[in-house]
């Protein structure tokens, strides 16, 4: 059995016939790439949307609350606007993992950890730890193809 020697050249690096060594095109990235098909697990499409349609339904029904209308801007509890802001954010995040983003997973995480502490110093314990079991479910869902994410 021989031996194989090392050439200090990987396969990779020569020019193969057919396919032009322009530099420019390197350097500019101006050469052709192949488009990668991306394909979403209908589990994955359905959470997302489920996200999308319940935190919209959410963000609605707080801004039409009766206690918020009836209110002035000021008496309106802080938790209130934050669980607003936060199923916002949300939105924003189901958004971007729907596009393939990266930061939309980090996003939705921190919004459902905030989420989580103004329930809870709100006094809705036991509420608090329910914005988390969506996000652990999601973040399940997207790490089995954390690949195609840009």
């Amino acid at each position: 059995m021989a031996k194989a020697r090392y050439s200090g050249k990987s396969p990779a690096s020569s020019p193969k016939s057919g396919k032009s060594n322009n530099s420019y095109a390197k350097k500019n990235g101006t050469g052709t790439k192949t488009a990668v098909s991306k394909q979403r697990k209908p589990l994955l499409t359905v959470a997302l949307l489920l996200i999308l349609v319940v935190n919209i339904i959410f963000t609605i029904l707080l801004f039409n609350e009766k206690r918020v209308m009836g209110m002035a801007f000021a008496e309106v509890p802080w938790f209130a606007w934050l669980m607003i802001v936060t199923s916002i954010l949300n939105v924003v995040a189901a958004a971007a993992l729907w596009y393939w983003k990266k930061w939309g997973l980090y996003l939705y995480i921190a919004s459902a950890a905030a989420s989580t502490v103004i329930m809870i110093l709100a006094g809705m314990i036991g509420a608090g730890f329910s914005a988390l079991a969506p996000a652990a479910i999601i973040s399940y869902l997207i790490s089995l193809s954390w690949q195609q994410f840009e």
